[in-house]
């Protein structure tokens, strides 16, 4: 982290009456730093907070918000809940991954757009559903989906 973040990282830690409530806000510090969570971040916060990297390791793993990669300008997650799955969200995936030849967590070569497939984001009467940059999309299709692609597309300069 940069001297500044580390100095809010350190007021975090003194403003939460135990240090372990401090651990998210502390990640997401390091995440609006690098756009993703490196490795060696990992480290850094372990060590101001007196844990083992495994632990805040554990901590990384569980919530999707947080990435140990980049991600690409568009982060497309589709929610791959009960609900969601029974009406469409596989092929809703595969529509995405075959439209912007990536795999599941892949980012697009020109870095403008990630899928993952996630668990629900609460939105089941309204399967299926996306998020995108932490937008919600409800009763999404893969027709909608080709809108949204196609105006993400025509915003950004070609050669961005």
């Amino acid at each position: 982290m940069n001297a500044e973040r580390l100095a809010k990282a350190r007021e975090l830690l003194e403003a939460f009456p135990q240090k372990s409530s401090a651990l998210i806000p502390i990640l997401h510090l390091v995440e609006e730093e690098f756009g993703w969570i490196p490795e060696e971040e990992v480290a850094v916060v372990a060590d101001l907070m007196g844990y083992t990297p495994a632990y805040v390791e554990s901590v990384l793993s569980f919530y999707t918000l947080f990435h140990r990669q980049p991600t690409g300008k568009y982060l497309i997650q589709v929610c791959r809940g009960l609900s969601c799955q029974v009406r469409g969200a596989d092929e809703l995936s595969k529509f995405l991954y075959e439209e912007l030849g990536v795999q599941r967590s892949g980012t697009t070569e020109d870095g403008m757009f990630t899928v993952e497939a996630v668990e629900c984001i609460a939105l089941c009467k309204d399967a299926p559903a996306v998020q995108i940059n932490l937008e919600f999309y409800p009763d999404m299709t893969p027709e909608k989906m080709q809108a949204f692609l196609d105006k993400a597309r025509q915003e950004v300069p070609s050669d961005a």
